[in-house]
């Protein structure tokens, strides 16, 4: 292996963003899946943790696409660079984490920063991966994505059992770390690109490449609606269903209280979801061929169902567990599933809109879980919100499972 890191540029490349993968997902554990947890530590109520997080969310949907645009419209920035840029503001913000205490403004200010920046690099992340192909390199996504999963359950763990055995402080030291190690890869990975003697495809857009000219406006967007009604419907139902979704991630610290669990358990939690997404992930090129991605995507709206259902009718931490498998054919399907779905399905001239639209429903469904949840908790209590998601989760598969039938792949 170190033979081939010093002689092989694509293999080089491939392990640096396999690894940036692991560290951001290790920094996504600390500053948003175990958030609640921290948080509650610190004297947040319910109500408290769910607007910051929805503000967070609601924050980096704003961002998000002017931070693409005027990267799109620059001839001296690429994605690395704001990469770039994200990573030392997380970094900076982890490191102000560590020196905060009890229920303080700073507490919920670098909070409120990390959740935001932390989503914000995900859509930049992910374009990397073809920023690197655009030089000629082959990379493996699925394998990369994977690879995130698996240091999530490694932090999960070790985060869990840390703030059980010792305090909430843990969790910011260790996503400062985690952040550290992030930048030290990216750097590293600045350097190999500089040294390599490919070159850059002339326009890059960081989300996706679009057609020359092609701009989202409002009366695109308000044509794209009327020409694909079915897949708006079916962008309704993801909304819906990844409702529910969202509550367990963000919420899990207070499910697990419910039931008798504790930290240590909430990590627990955590680390199972991430280790069953492996399989599917890493297998999903091998499986689309088999099964239509049509299929695949009703399949894993099925199953968002199924997790939220057994979370609701878990009376103890065993059960709890065992909700959590299902996330292999949930989640871990969803995510390759959806972009192929949307590439497949959609004509080439709306294909850029569907896919910034299925963004969208995931974002509004982060935005209202963290809200509407987080009040619904506070107001009337874990059992009543993880039974109302479940009736909006199996809401949203209804629709979205509809709409697949009548949808057609593209001409």
């Amino acid at each position: 292996m170190l033979e081939r890191l010093k002689t092989s540029n694509d293999f080089r490349l491939n392990f640096q963003y396999f690894l940036l993968q692991g560290f951001y997902w290790m920094i996504v554990c600390c500053a948003i899946s175990l958030g609640s947890a921290y948080l509650s530590d610190r004297g947040y109520s319910t109500a408290g943790i769910g607007i910051l997080f929805a503000l967070a969310f609601a924050m980096a949907a704003i961002l998000q696409p002017i931070i693409s645009i005027n990267t799109d419209n620059s001839s001296r920035y690429t994605v690395v660079d704001v990469l770039t840029v994200l990573g030392i503001i997380v970094t900076i913000d982890m490191f102000l984490a560590c020196t905060t205490s009890g229920k303080s403004i700073a507490t919920g200010l670098t909070f409120f920063i990390g959740v935001m920046f932390a989503q914000l690099v995900q859509p930049f992340l992910n374009a990397l991966n073809f920023f690197i192909e655009d030089r000629g390199v082959e990379m493996n996504y699925g394998v990369a994505r994977a690879n995130g999963s698996l240091f999530f359950f490694v932090i999960s763990l070790v985060a869990g059992n840390l703030m059980k055995a010792s305090s909430e402080r843990v969790l910011p030291i260790l996503g400062f770390i985690a952040s550290v190690g992030f930048m030290s890869i990216l750097i590293w990975l600045r350097y190999t690109l500089s040294k390599s003697s490919k070159s850059f495809a002339k326009e890059y857009d960081p989300f996706e490449k679009r057609q020359a000219g092609e701009e989202i406006t409002v009366k695109t967007v308000k044509k794209f609606i009327s020409d694909n009604m079915t897949f708006f419907v079916i962008m309704i139902g993801v909304t819906c269903f990844f409702f529910g979704h969202v509550l367990i991630n963000n919420f899990v610290y207070q499910i697990t209280s419910h039931v008798g669990g504790d930290e240590a358990d909430t990590g627990g939690i955590l680390a199972l979801a991430a280790l069953v997404e492996l399989p599917a992930m890493i297998l999903f090129n091998k499986i689309k061929y088999r099964y239509s991605t049509k299929l695949l995507f009703g399949i894993s709206a099925f199953f968002f169902f199924v997790k939220i259902l057994f979370t609701a009718l878990a009376s103890t931490v065993g059960m709890l567990y065992f909700s959590m498998i299902f996330q292999a054919l949930a989640f871990a399907l969803f995510i390759p599933a959806s972009v192929h779905f949307v590439d497949e399905f959609m004509p080439a001239k709306d294909s850029v809109k569907g896919q910034a639209f299925l963004v969208v429903a995931m974002t509004l469904a982060n935005a209202l879980a963290s809200f509407v949840g987080g009040g619904c908790m506070y107001t009337f209590g874990v059992t009543f919100s993880l039974w109302f998601s479940t009736v909006i989760t199996l809401a949203g598969v209804v629709v979205c499972i509809c709409g697949l039938f009548r949808i057609n792949a593209k001409k």
